[in-house]
This record gives structure tokens, C-alpha cells and sequence, in this order.
């Protein structure tokens, strides 16, 4: 019976975090990230690295709902945080639709912490077979991108509350997120790919942009280089 509704719960969580962003922008409650810009955030085509996480998330959560798959160990140590992962990531789409962006530094960091336990969770799990291996690469890519995200919401809402954005300050946060995924990709045996992948995106797309300033371009191609480095060991 756990199993079960372990799976009903995260079936209603990960529908949500898929459905909420992508049908707010069609009903004209699109995410209002574009009024609260940082020297951090990515480009806007690098939020293209939300339809492989869509997808791949989809397809984990599909695999897990299978009336076989409910009791797997990956399963078990993995469904409620991801859950948990997925839940915060739509209450965060919300709150940026409904122009409350002063929630979201807080929401993501949660959001990211749910997607780290289900990773780590993973690492000590034997290697996944077929369709289960979608769970650790979809968490990877989930965790890759919200912990880069985390530090650009943060940004974003010490500028909301009034606070003079410091390129210092955003070089630091860069360098330091990239050195907290960079020591996780060396750490992980399961979804490292991924996990390298999804945050070097986002800074090798930030170091690429021309708008953005000169020191948080090269902490970004920095820090995408030290995640390539930890990722090709």
C-alpha cells in the first residue's frame, strides 16, 4: 500500500511540474523571470534544457508508476524525494507566474535540496536496467540546472528587494555553485553525465553571453571547464 501511494503522489507531482509551466505561458500567465534579469542569468535559449527534463523526468516517474516497478529499490529510495523535487519546482512556476517572484529564491533551493537527496540515493543503488535508467539521468539533468538556477534566483531576489547588484558578489556565487557541482559530478556514480551536462550548459551558455559582464563570463567558462574536467575522470 506505501508503494502505491508513493506512486499516486509522485504521478500527481511530476504531472504538475510538467504541465503548470507549459501551459501557463498558452493561457497568458507566462513565468515573469524576463523583469527580474541578473548579470548571472543564462541566455534565454538555454532554457531550452527544460524539454529534456521534462521528458526524461516523465519517462522515470512513467517507469515508476508501473505496477511492477513500485516496490524496485530505485523506487523506493527515490520516489518521495523526487516528489518533493518535482512539487517545489510547480509552486515555484506558480509564484513566477503569478508575478510573486520574491518566493522564488526560496522555493528553488528546496526544490534543488529534494532533487540531491534522490541523486545521492542513487549512488549507493546497484547500476539501473532499460527504461529504470531514465530516473538517474533525469535526476541529474533536474539537479544539474536547479542548483545553477538556485544561485539565480537568489540574485534575482535580493534585486527585488532592493539590494545593489554586485558583479563580485555574482562571481562568487558562480564559482561557487560550479565547485558544489563539480565535487558532486567527481562523487557520482550514477547520472554524472547528466548532472555535468545541465549545469555546464547553463555556464558555458552565461561565458558565451556577450551582455553579461566580463568577470562573470570567465567565472562561468571557469567553472564549465572544472565540470567537463570532473565529469571526462
Amino acid at each position: 500500500m506505501g508503494d502505491r501511494w508513493r506512486s499516486y503522489v509522485l504521478g500527481g507531482a511530476c504531472a504538475a511540474f510538467v504541465v503548470i509551466p507549459t501551459v501557463g505561458p498558452l493561457l497568458g500567465k507566462g513565468e515573469q523571470t524576463r523583469r527580474y534579469d541578473t548579470v548571472i542569468t543564462p541566455p534565454d535559449y538555454a532554457f531550452v534544457v527544460w524539454a529534456p527534463i521534462f521528458a526524461g523526468s516523465a519517462l522515470a516517474t512513467g517507469n515508476q508508476l508501473l505496477p511492477g516497478n513500485r516496490a524496485r529499490p530505485v523506487s523506493r529510495r527515490t520516489g518521495w524525494p523526487l516528489a518533493g523535487a518535482f512539487a517545489t519546482n510547480a509552486l515555484w512556476s506558480l509564484a513566477a507566474q503569478g508575478d510573486r517572484f520574491a518566493l522564488t529564491p526560496f522555493l528553488l533551493p528546496v526544490a534543488t535540496a529534494f532533487a540531491a537527496v534522490a541523486h545521492a540515493r542513487q549512488q549507493r543503488l546497484p547500476a539501473p536496467a532499460g527504461w529504470a535508467a531514465a530516473t538517474p539521468a533525469s535526476t541529474g539533468l533536474l539537479l544539474g540546472w536547479t542548483a545553477l538556477a538556485s544561485a539565480v534566483n537568489v540574485a534575482a531576489g535580493a534585486k527585488l528587494a532592493g539590494a545593489r547588484e554586485s558583479v563580485a558578489a555574482s562571481v562568487a556565487g558562480v564559482l561557487g555553485v560550479a565547485g558544489a557541482v563539480t565535487a558532486g559530478v567527481a562523487a557520482s556514480r550514477r547520472g554524472r553525465l547528466p548532472l555535468a551536462l545541465a549545469s555546464g550548459w547553463g555556464l558555458l551558455t552565461t561565458a558565451l553571453y556577450p551582455r553579461r559582464p566580463r568577470g562573470v563570463r570567465i567565472a562561468a567558462a571557469a567553472g564549465a571547464a572544472a565540470i567537463a574536467a570532473a565529469a571526462r575522470r
